[in-house]
C-alpha cells in the first residue's frame, strides 16, 4: 500500500508569516505580564500609591485569566483571525489608558483593559496553530511559541527595571514608554494578521453562554482574592462572605453549564473525556510549580544567599535554557514518533526532582541546578498541554480545549504563587520574628536580615517545597492514565 504524500512545511514561508503574527501578539501579552515586577513600585510611588503596586498586576492576570476561555469559545464559532485582532485591539486600548492616566485608578483601570486583551493573545495563538497542523507536527511550531513566551516574560523585568528608572525619554516620563512602546507593535501585528493569518477553519456558533461568563468570573476573582490574601487582616470581615459568593458561585455556574449543554462557556461534557481532564490536570500543576519557582526561588537567593536581585535574576534565566531543551526535545519526539504520555510523565516527575533539590539543600549550585531542571520539566509539560488538549476534544472544540488548557496553567500558577508566598511569610513571620513588609522591599534590605531571619527562610520555604513535591509526584501517577497512543501522520492543512 503506498504511503500517503504529505505536504512539507517546516520552512513553508506561508507557516512562518502566521506564526511571526501570533508570537508578535503573544510576546506583548507576555512581555507586560512579567514588567510590572521591576517597575511597578516605581509607577505606584510616581502617584503616591506604594502600598497599591499589587494591583497593576493582579488587574492584568484576574482579566487576562477570564477572557481566556471566553476567546476560545468564541473562536470556535467567529474565527480565528477577527478575534485575534479584536484582542490586539483591546490591548491597544489598555494600553493607551495607561500610558496617559492621569490618576492611579485610571492606571489600573487601563491594565485591566489590557488583559481583557492577553487573554485572547496567549489562547488564540495555540488554537490558530491547531488548526493550521496536525498533532504529531505540531510540537515543533509551538515551540516557537515557549521560546517566545519564556523570553518576553524573562525579560519583561528587564525592560521594566531600565525603562522604569529613566526620568524622562523625550519629554514624557520614563515609566509611560512600557505602555507607549506597545501601540506601534500592536498595530503591526494587527496588520500583519489581516493580511496573512487565513486559516481555512469550520465554524460552530451558537447563542454565547454569558450567565456562564457572569458566573465563571465571580467564582475566579473571589477565588483569587482569598488566595492572594488569606492572612490579610484587612479581609479577615469579608472572608467569610468571600468564601459563601465562592461557593455559590461554583454551584450555580455547574448548573448553568449542565442546562446549556453543548453552548455552555465550559461545556461539563469535556471533563468526562479522561485525556482532557488529565491534560488539564498537569497543565495546572505544572503552572502552579513554575509560578513557585520563579516567585520563591529569587527571594531565597537574596534573603539565604545575600546576592542582589540583578544576580536573583540572572540565575532565573537559567530557567530558559532547561526550558528550551525540554521544548526542543519534546518536538523533535513527537513530530518522530507521535508518542506524548511520557511528556507529561517525565515532566512533572523533572519538576518533582527540582523542588526536592530545593528542600535538601539552600546552596546557590543546587538552586541553579533546581531551576534548570525544573526549566526542563516545564518545557515537556507544557508542549504537551499544547498538542493534546486542542486534540482530545476534536475539531468542532479545538479553540476552546487550546483555551482552557492555557487558563488552566496560569490559574494554577496565580493560585499556587499566592498560596506558596503567603505560606512562607506567616511561617517566617512565626518562626523568624520577621514581618512580611519588613522583607518586601528589593535590594540590600533583604541583604541585611539578621541570621536569624535568613534560617527561618530556609525552615518556613521547606513546607512549600515538599508539599508542591508530593502534589507533583500525584499527577504524575495520575499521568498514567492517559492511553499509551500516539498521533498518526495527516495531511497538513492549507492556508
Amino acid at each position: 500500500m503506498p504511503k500517503s504524500k504529505r505536504k512539507k512545511v517546516s520552512f513553508s514561508p506561508e507557516v512562518l508569516r502566521v506564526l511571526s503574527s501570533l508570537a508578535l501578539g503573544m510576546f506583548l501579552a507576555a512581555l507586560d505580564q512579567t514588567v510590572m515586577s521591576t517597575a511597578g513600585a516605581t509607577i505606584a510611588a510616581h502617584f503616591g500609591q506604594l502600598s497599591g503596586q499589587g494591583w497593576l498586576l493582579t488587574s492584568y492576570l484576574l482579566a487576562s485569566l477570564i477572557t481566556t476561555p471566553i476567546y476560545g469559545r468564541l473562536s470556535d464559532g467567529y474565527g480565528r483571525r477577527p478575534l485575534f485582532v479584536a484582542a490586539l485591539g483591546i490591548f491597544i486600548a489598555g494600553s493607551t489608558i495607561a500610558a496617559i492616566a492621569p490618576t492611579f485608578g485610571l492606571l489600573v483601570a487601563g491594565r485591566t483593559v489590557q488583559g481583557l486583551g492577553a487573554g485572547g493573545l496567549f489562547s488564540l495563538a495555540f488554537a490558530v496553530i491547531s488548526d493550521l497542523v496536525p498533532p504529531r507536527e505540531r510540537a515543533r511550531y509551538i515551540l516557537v511559541f515557549v521560546v517566545v513566551f519564556g523570553s518576553s516574560s524573562l525579560l519583561g523585568p528587564i525592560v521594566g527595571g531600565v525603562i522604569a528608572t529613566q526620568n524622562s525619554i523625550l519629554g514624557i516620563v520614563g515609566w509611560r514608554w512600557i505602555f507607549i512602546l506597545n501601540i506601534p507593535i500592536a498595530l503591526y501585528a494587527i496588520f500583519r494578521a489581516m493580511r496573512y493569518l487565513h486559516v481555512k477553519q469550520e465554524l460552530h456558533r451558537g447563542r454565547f453562554d454569558w450567565w456562564g461568563v457572569l458566573l465563571f468570573s465571580t467564582f475566579v476573582v473571589t477565588l483569587l482574592l482569598l488566595s492572594q490574601n488569606i492572612k490579610s487582616q484587612t479581609m479577615h470581615q469579608w472572608r467569610m462572605y468571600l468564601l459563601v459568593l465562592l461557593f455559590a458561585s461554583l454551584l450555580s455556574f455547574f448548573f448553568v453549564e449542565r442546562v446549556q449543554g453543548d453552548r455552555a462557556l465550559i461545556p461539563l461534557h469535556f471533563f468526562t473525556n479522561r485525556l482532557f481532564t488529565v491534560t488539564l490536570t498537569a497543565s495546572m500543576v505544572s503552572g502552579a510549580a513554575m509560578l513557585i519557582g520563579l516567585v520563591v526561588v529569587p527571594l531565597s537567593v537574596q534573603v539565604v544567599q545575600g546576592e542582589t536581585p540583578a544576580i536573583a535574576g540572572m540565575i532565573l534565566l537559567t530557567m530558559g535554557f532547561g526550558n528550551l531543551f525540554g521544548s526542543g526535545l519534546a518536538s523533535r519526539s513527537v513530530a518522530k514518533t507521535g508518542h506524548y504520555r511520557w511528556l507529561a510523565t517525565l515532566g512533572l516527575f523533572a519538576f518533582a526532582i527540582g523542588f526536592a533539590i530545593l528542600f535538601f539543600n539552600s546552596g546557590l549550585p543546587a538552586v541553579i541546578c533546581a531551576v534548570i531542571v525544573m526549566g526542563f520539566g516545564s518545557g515537556l509539560v507544557t508542549q504537551f498541554g499544547s498538542v493534546v488538549a486542542p486534540h482530545a476534544l476534536g475539531e468542532r472544540h479545538r479553540g476552546s480545549g487550546s483555551a482552557i488548557n492555557t487558563f488552566a496553567r496560569q490559574f494554577g500558577g496565580v493560585l499556587g504563587s499566592g498560596l506558596s508566598l503567603a505560606t512562607i511569610f506567616q511561617l517566617w513571620k512565626t518562626r523568624g520574628d520577621v514581618s512580611a513588609s519588613s522583607v518586601t522591599n528589593a535590594g540590600a534590605s533583604l541583604r541585611n536580615l539578621s541570621h536569624l531571619a535568613r534560617e527561618s527562610f530556609i525552615t518556613s520555604a521547606r513546607p512549600v517545597y515538599a508539599t508542591t513535591v508530593v502534589v507533583l509526584l500525584l499527577a504524575t501517577v495520575l499521568t498514567r492514565l492517559i492511553p499509551d497512543e500516539k498521533f498518526e501522520h495527516e495531511e497538513i492543512l492549507s492556508i
